[in-house]
């Protein structure tokens, strides 16, 4: 147990232990798996802290996963059958069929997830490449060129199935993460390369040096009708200028010769010789049983039975040549018994002419069921012509007396080979048995035109009951019921509904409607059979055309085995035989012949040939190899993968696991293009080896049958010759379904290898591993019933020694379901590992000031599992993430020199090298607020940049943003229309230059801010600029109008830093100061007296008026009247008259004065309300001279006015 520090990711160990990993930009698994989140600042605070956690060590054998990422997010869309590749840079290039209907494209940076939210993140975004109108693309493969461009091969079965091809060039779309347009970027834009007649799929595409492409697929094209529509593998060769694509080599057949082939792939070696495997039912082993009604009206049927497996002439004429000796040419085994239903004796027409050979070998009618299965010793492939006199109704032996038992002669075929005790070879309740031999595809054939048990007539409950029967046997064996309808007596529905419930599931109706057959019961399960129509005589050579392509279809889906080519396209187009031209196909087509051009790549007369190596076998098993998928290496050696059922039966329906082997083509002979190829164990430095976990029929699980299988792998090989591996698993029993991957180490050069080495003596162990965690259908739909559909994961070689695998999923590529929908996901398999580290003590979060800087002290560690020298790698370290006017830059701790993004930093495994780096934040002149530099430190592998590690440095540049306001007085008196002056001193208590703002008191805001009354004026910079810690004085100006009511007044100045958003007088970003302002009454010019003339001349007893215009400034108000110095009051207990004998008298008339009361007309102390200013009122003053007055200078009379309150405002 190791403790094993790491920061700040984790990740899950296959030992499960736990530990951190920084990968990627996302996290790992070291068959561990780690998650990038988004890191917040709390989080990364939390996680500075030091996390010790035990782990097992790593070992080498283990490998690092990414965590998987959801390629695209279609919706309701059905994203399916993805292929890959990656380019020079790394990039990732992938094309899929959305909604089996058009082709898309996306390309993505080796990082695929930068945000690491799971999802992602395209360089080209998600693009329909294939043009407008109807499609249905299918299987597309894709292959990239020496110039990065994308060479696209896929079906479109829209209509006539056609294989079609597009180049696209990423490089003429901006790499930005948008859409691109498919006119732009398709160079090449849906080229058909092949249409014609017949179906074709399952396309495969690869490059040469040359940047040309070579194609093939699976094709029914057969125009001379050889094959009888049987699948062939097809080549063609396009040559690419760069602009134009170009037939060069035509559709050429590969495999002009009778069986089924399929699933091809390709490859190109570094000689531009292009090798093809697929899987093919050559070497394979089929054998029939044919129960026949012995009935009167089934003479035809006899004789034309025979035809069909023996060759002569029908009896409605035409001659076939028959399907045992055809097969035979195309090293096909058929082992057929037909076993006549008794009742009746064998018609003659199974006696004679084409039926005698195999009524002979039947021991002339006498002879039952053999004691031996066939196959015993070479040409021993044939049981004739047998009675059956016992078979099988209701779990008991009968015997047979109509001759038309054909439903209980199926259950007893059946039976022989898996009885109800789940015996194999079975032992039904008979006194003899149908001995099957154990390697080959068992199909049972009944033909009859009557009722399945005694005839006619049908439907019958005892019919039913025997069709049950039959069907659940065929079902629980593994044997494969084609009944065939006899026409010349009953035929018809009947017949044909208790065939069709035999060879699908029973529905319970009388029809010839297609079964549904959903599988959850053995009843309901379909019995993968076909019901054919037997023609009689006179039924017409279309109708026997038919047949015999039924029963060759039959012969022909036996067990397939995995066979090989190698092809010299450039011989051919270098040096061409006569009379062949550019363009022309390399197989030639007569009026009778299907002709390969096979020879050496330069023959003796100086031409060059196309097939080099002719079909080679590689797999020597009786059991079913499908989907191969080929590699080679730097040494030109062979990989190949494919899934294979040995082990299980030799069924189809059993389960498989994924095989493996490694060819050395050269030197095994010569290559000559001769038939038969190379030899199969003449070529094979490793033997046939399992590859994935074998469970062996011992782990079958009850209710899942199909779980213990592998499917569909998909192969490559490394810069280095190691192997990858990937497949799909159904034995996870969590999950249901698994992407699992394996690598192969190459660790032996020796050049001495023994032929047929077994794997383990080679390589080192290797360990599948699961890619995926969840439960979901993947790689779907696909059945354990139909093992050759379905896909392959895609996969790709990255630029080191790491692979790129993806897939199609109905969850969003985690635990999370996409509704039953497909979606594509994508991980990435690394085989190296770079680790960015905080040296002991360090953080990864600093705060500084404006204008500092701050150092990091990292390490460098190659962290890559291995022998140190076989892991070295040479990095380079990047910063990402530096904000404008930061500057970062990082040193080597041992002598300080600058280490630059091209700088290399070659590491050997395990070693380690120390760098720290500066940080330097902005000026006081360009910080304007708290910054975070999230800077990331990226350590990028030059072989690979996904073999990465980002480490997050967080410096926090604190920017204070302070002001303080002072004033050397807080208060101040003014009279109206005066002016008050402030002296206010403005500071910057901040560590940055900043500028601080007022309120514009000219702005209505800025008025409500300074709390002005109405008509004040305030005179102050609206805004001050102070570097840290500087101070400036100010004036501060307060005008108050003349009209403004005399009182105390508070005004507020608000200053705040233009660099805090926020303004907090808590935090120093605001300041407030309170001012208070005195108003009083003006005093001068507030009351003001006009008269014309101030004397005047009067007798004794006369009076002297003198008229005053009274005007009131600045703002209405009260006034009240006096005479100060004036004459005596009169003592109010002396009559006027006697009082004005010797007394002056002066009175005020208040007639045109405002607010006028004749009550008062003549008070001068009442006050009196001025209420309009600057006009003027006439208060008339009357002084009467005495009676007894002497003549002289009277008195001089004051008249003054004042306003209420404020006594000193007068006039």
């Amino acid at each position: 147990m190791g403790i094993v520090y790491r920061d700040p990711k984790w990740f899950r160990l296959s030992s499960g232990g736990l530990g951190i990993q920084v990968f990627n930009g996302r996290c790992a698994k070291m068959t561990y798996r780690a998650k990038t989140n988004s890191i917040l600042l709390t989080i990364l605070m939390v996680l500075s802290t030091t996390l010790i956690l035990p782990s097992e060590e790593v070992e080498a054998a283990e490998v690092v996963i990414t965590e998987a990422v959801r390629v695209v997010d279609g919706g309701p869309m059905n994203e399916r059958m993805v292929s890959m590749a990656a380019d020079s840079e790394g990039n990732i290039h992938f094309v899929w069929s959305r909604n089996t209907q058009h082709l898309y494209y996306t390309m993505l940076d080796p990082r695929a997830d930068v945000d690491g939210d799971g999802q992602a993140d395209p360089v080209i975004d998600v693009t329909q490449i294939s043009n407008p109108g109807t499609h249905r693309a299918w299987h597309p493969d894709i292959a990239v060129d020496s110039m990065d461009r994308v060479h696209v091969t896929w079906t479109d079965k829209s209509s006539q199935h056609a294989i079609k091809y597009t180049v696209l060039d990423p490089n003429l779309h901006p790499r930005d993460g948008s859409q691109a347009d498919d006119t732009v970027i398709s160079v090449v834009n849906d080229m058909i390369v092949s249409q014609r007649q017949q179906n074709r799929d399952w396309p495969a595409i690869a490059v040469d040096s040359q940047d040309n492409a070579h194609i093939v697929w699976e094709d029914s094209f057969d125009p001379l009708e050889k094959f009888y529509f049987q699948p062939q593998i097809y080549y063609s060769m396009i040559e690419f200028d760069g602009s134009v694509g170009t037939t060069a080599i035509d559709d050429s057949m590969l495999t002009p010769v009778i069986g089924h082939k399929g699933h091809p792939d390709i490859a190109v070696d570094a000689d531009d010789y292009v090798q093809v495997v697929w899987d093919d039912t050559r070497g394979g082993k089929v054998e029939m049983v044919v129960p026949i009604d012995t009935s009167g009206s089934m003479y035809s049927e006899w004789a034309d039975v025979c035809t069909v497996f023996y060759g002569g002439s029908f009896s409605s004429g035409g001659y076939f040549r028959g399907i045992k000796p055809m097969l035979e040419d195309a090293n096909i085994t058929v082992y057929e018994t037909i076993y006549a239903i008794l009742g009746y004796g064998i018609p003659s027409a199974g006696q004679g002419n084409t039926c005698s050979t195999a009524y002979q070998t039947g021991g002339s009618g006498s002879q039952g069921p053999r004691a031996t299965h066939l196959g015993q010793y070479p040409g021993d492939d044939s049981g004739g012509i047998r009675k059956l006199q016992n078979f099988i109704f209701n779990g008991a032996s009968v015997t047979g007396s109509s001759g038309e038992d054909w439903g209980p002669s199926s259950t007893w075929a059946c039976l022989s080979w898996k009885d109800a005790g789940g015996n194999v070879p079975g032992n039904p309740p008979t006194a003899s048995d149908h001995k099957w031999n154990p390697n080959a595809t068992k199909i049972v054939i009944p033909i009859s035109d009557e009722g399945p048990r005694n005839g006619d007539p049908a439907q019958q409950s005892d019919d039913t009951q025997s069709i049950n029967e039959a069907h659940d046997a065929c079902v629980r064996a593994g044997v494969v019921p084609v009944p065939m309808a006899g026409s010349t007596w009953g035929g018809g529905t009947q017949i044909q509904s208790h065939m069709s419930d035999l060879a699908n599931c029973p529905n319970g109706v009388v029809n010839t409607n297609q079964r549904i057959c959903p599988g959850s019961t053995i009843r309901n399960t379909d019995a993968g059979g076909e019901v054919y129509n037997f023609p009689a005589s006179g039924g017409g050579g279309q109708q026997m055309q038919l047949l015999v392509e039924a029963m060759v279809y039959l012969a022909t889906n036996n067990s397939r085995e995995i066979f090989m080519t190698v092809l010299a396209p450039h011989a051919l187009l270098d040096n061409p035989s006569p009379g062949w031209q550019k363009g022309d196909p390399a197989t030639t087509t007569t009026s009778s012949a299907y002709t390969e051009d096979v020879g050496p790549a330069m023959d003796s007369q100086g031409y060059g040939h196309f097939v080099v190596v002719n079909d080679t076998r590689v797999t020597l098993d009786d059991a079913f190899s499908f989907h191969p998928a080929i590699a080679i290496d730097s040494q030109g050696n062979t990989h190949i993968a494919w899934m294979d059922g040995r082990g299980y039966g030799f069924e189809k329906n059993v389960n498989y696991e994924v095989l493996y082997t490694r060819l050395r083509l050269r030197g095994a002979a010569e290559w000559n293009g001769v038939e038969g190829g190379l030899p199969s164990y003449g070529i094979k430095q490793i033997v046939d080896t399992r590859i994935s976990d074998f469970e062996g029929p011992a782990g079958i699980q009850q209710g899942n049958p199909f779980a213990p299988s592998s499917y569909m792998p998909a192969i490559l090989t490394d810069a280095r010759d190691n192997i990858h591996i990937t497949w799909l698993e159904n034995s996870n029993s969590s999950q249901g379904e698994a992407i699992m991957y394996a690598r192969l180490n190459h660790t032996n050069d020796k050049p001495a290898w023994p032929l047929n080495s077994i794997a383990a003596s080679v390589l080192d162990p290797w360990e599948p591993t699961e890619v995926t965690t969840w439960n979901s259908d993947k790689l779907g739909p696909n059945s354990g019933n139909a093992p050759e559909l379905s896909q392959p994961p895609a996969f790709a070689n990255d630029l080191g020694s790491g692979a790129h695998i993806a897939w199609s999923d109905t969850n969003k590529c985690n635990d999370e379901s996409n509704s039953n929908t497909y979606t594509l996901c994508y991980v990435h398999v690394l085989t190296g590992q770079v680790e960015v580290g905080l040296q002991e003590g360090e953080t990864f979060y600093h705060v500084i000031e404006p204008g500092e800087d701050t150092m990091y002290n990292l390490s460098v560690n190659n962290t890559t599992p291995g022998p140190p020298e076989l892991v070295a790698d040479t990095f380079s370290l990047n910063l990402t993430g530096v904000p404008l006017n930061w500057s970062a830059t990082v040193y080597f701790s041992s002598n300080h020199t600058t280490i630059f993004p091209d700088t290399p930093i070659h590491l050997l495994g395990g070693e380690r090298v120390e760098v720290y780096m500066r940080v330097i934040a902005p000026s006081i002149y360009q910080a304007d607020g708290d910054e975070v530099a999230n800077i990331i430190v990226s350590a990028v592998s030059y072989k690979d940049p996904a073999i990465r590690s980002d480490r997050l440095t967080s410096t926090l540049m604190d920017v204070v943003h302070g002001i303080q306001l002072d004033t050397s007085h807080t208060q101040s008196d003014v009279e109206q229309g005066g002016t008050a002056i402030f002296s206010i001193t403005i500071t910057n208590t901040g560590n940055v230059y900043d500028t601080f703002q007022f309120y514009d008191p000219n702005s209505l805001e800025g008025q409500q801010e300074w709390l002005l009354p109405y008509g004040w004026g305030v005179k102050f910079p609206l805004s001050i600029s102070l570097e840290p810690g500087a101070s400036v004085t100010k004036n501060l100006e307060v005008n108050i109008p003349t009209t403004q009511e005399p009182g105390t007044w508070v005004i507020f100045v608000k200053g705040w830093s233009m660099g805090e958003p926020v303004k907090s007088v808590e935090k120093g970003t605001y300041d407030i100061l309170e001012l208070w302002i005195n108003v009083s009454i003006r005093s001068t010019g507030n009351i003001v007296f006009e008269i014309f003339d101030t004397s005047e001349e009067v007798l004794p007893g006369e009076c002297a008026e003198y008229v005053i215009k009274v005007t009131k400034f600045f703002a209405p108000g009260y006034l009240i009247f006096t005479l100060p110095g004036g004459p005596d009051e009169r003592n109010t207990s002396i009559p006027t008259e006697i009082w004005r004998q010797d007394h002056w008298t002066v009175t005020l008339d208040f007639l045109n004065a405002p607010d006028y009361d004749e009550n008062t007309r003549y008070e001068p102390g009442i006050a009196r309300y001025w209420d309009q200013t600057e006009r003027p009122y006439s208060v008339t003053a009357e002084v009467c001279a005495p009676y007894l007055a002497d003549a002289g200078l009277g008195p001089a009379v004051k008249v003054k006015a004042y306003l209420q309150g404020s006594p000193k405002v007068s006039d």
